[in-house]
């Protein structure tokens, strides 16, 4: 809930709030300069405020204004109150809530940044009409019913329930909800408005901070560098019939600056790995060196294609016991999650939401209501470093958790994980294979944000509808030398 007064800013929380209002009208004119008429749909709380003052400019530009109050403006206290005696003062009526939604724009000023899950009466009602309206919406500081949080919605009926805004309008600091999980649906394109307060467009409320893709961090090759020195990567995975998993992670390794990949793998898949990508080297699962060649290696991946029978408990079991740095993904997951110990070294992991609730034991739904929680909770359990896949990922590491704001839904694919585990393992090997381990943290984020952002550029050359895993790989070199232009 927004303060009745900046501290250190002596501003009133009147001050702000018309400032709020201000800066919400100014978006709308920009995105929709036409617009002669608005309905403002307002609660009870600051956030009904917002809305009120939002109504008053409109009635002042001239603009037709249908104010619909779900409370009665009588149980408005404090700055709230205020603002609708200006709406009124200007020449402004109050409709109840039971008249039908009148205009074709549609200002949501529901909930703000004190609402929890669930929704209850008469918000359901209310966000259900807004919803089937066909109505553009700026929905003021969050779309009603998005926790600001989480990113948690509630549901009706199995299904998302929160308004689905044309454009969010987030006033002072960033709400960390609007970047992950459900609400990524709700929000459509984000503006933060810092209302004159100094750096608060560019902090998230909470510890957590914003994860973008930075090229410049990418550590320089140095010139008397050779291919042991960029780090020598395992990955193991592949049962009979998933092969392309581990074809798609080598790929990505090698793209993004290993120096060596060998892939371990059923010796039905040698013929299409060398044709496909004659760079890596193929080593078979029944080799009496396996293990030795875990222990030398820089960086592992295990799980790709890894499969849930024998074969793969026992490749499992032999990368768990090695002395090297390990990513375990997929397949990898479910037996992570049926082992009695820890495996061996420093440990990342890459589930999305289902991996995560078994990991944890706990049902999906518990991981969609908190992804940030279940990341901090897989990274205290495991030991490890972490990202929770899916809308706005997920990273936690000792240095702090992260959301990524790249990606998005064309990122829903087969092979897009395997990829992800093939680019940490190329940025991060070559971290292991020298003295910068430092930078270990920092880079498997980076890992996380370079995937996402290759992912958006696919997206915008190719449709959203069109992206293939090997789209992503394609585009991970334009994106690494910073050359990629990406839209937001």
């Amino acid at each position: 809930m927004r303060p009745t007064s900046h501290q250190g800013m002596g501003l009133s929380g009147y001050t702000l709030m018309q400032r709020a209002g201000e800066a919400a009208f100014e978006q709308m004119l920009q995105h929709w300069p036409e617009t002669c008429a608005v309905s403002v749909i307002c609660g009870k709380g600051n956030n009904a405020g917002d809305g009120y003052i939002v109504a008053r400019l409109a009635c002042q530009f001239g603009m037709r204004v249908q104010l619909i109050a779900l409370a009665s403006p009588e149980m408005l206290q404090g700055d709230a109150r205020t603002a609708f005696e200006d709406f009124v003062a200007v020449g402004g009526v109050v409709a109840p809530a039971g008249q039908a939604i009148e205009h074709a724009l549609v200002v949501d000023a529901l909930l703000g940044t004190g609402f929890r899950p669930p929704l209850r009466d008469p918000y359901v009602d209310m966000i259900c009409r807004i919803n089937e309206s066909s109505a553009a919406v700026l929905a003021l500081d969050v779309p009603s019913g998005v926790d600001p949080d989480t990113g948690a919605v509630s549901r009706l009926q199995g299904d998302a329930l929160a308004v689905r805004a044309s454009i969010t309008v987030s006033f002072i600091g960033r709400k960390i909800g609007l970047y992950t999980g459900a609400a990524k649906a709700f929000v459509g394109e984000l503006r933060i408005a810092d209302l004159g307060i100094a750096d608060a467009s560019r902090s998230i409320s909470t510890p957590t901070s914003l994860l973008t893709w930075q090229y410049k961090q990418l550590p320089t090759i140095a010139l008397y560098a050779h291919k042991h020195q960029r780090g020598k990567v395992v990955i193991i995975g592949g049962d009979l019939g998933m092969g392309g998993a581990v074809l798609l992670a080598a790929e990505a390794a090698l793209r993004c600056g290993a120096g060596l990949v060998s892939v371990v793998t059923q010796a039905e898949h040698r013929t299409a790995l060398l044709a496909r990508l004659p760079e890596a080297m193929f080593i078979d699962s029944e080799s009496a060196d396996l293990g030795q060649t875990l222990d030398a290696a820089d960086f592992m991946v295990i799980g790709p294609g890894l499969g849930r029978r024998a074969w793969g408990a026992k490749l499992f079991a032999l990368a768990a016991a090695a002395a090297t740095p390990k990513l375990i993904d997929a397949d990898g997951l479910y037996w992570l999650a049926k082992a009695e110990e820890r495996p061996l070294n420093e440990i990342f992991i890459t589930p999305h939401s289902g991996e995560a609730a078994k990991l944890l034991d706990v049902d999906v739904s518990e991981i969609e209501a908190d992804r940030l929680n279940a990341g901090s909770k897989l990274a205290q359990r495991y030991a490890c470093n972490v990202v929770v896949k899916g809308p706005g990922s997920v990273v936690v590491t000792r240095q702090g958790a992260q959301i990524c704001a790249h990606g998005g839904p064309a990122m829903a694919t087969a092979g897009m994980g395997d990829v992800l585990s093939g680019v940490c393992a190329g940025l991060l090997a070559p971290l292991y294979a020298t003295t910068e381990q430092s930078l270990v943290c920092d880079q498997f984020a980076q890992a996380v944000a370079l995937h996402s952002a290759s992912a958006d550029l696919a997206a915008q050359e190719l449709g959203p509808h069109s992206v293939l895993a090997t789209d992503v790989t394609v585009r991970i070199p334009t994106v690494l030398a910073g050359k990629a232009k990406l839209n937001g």
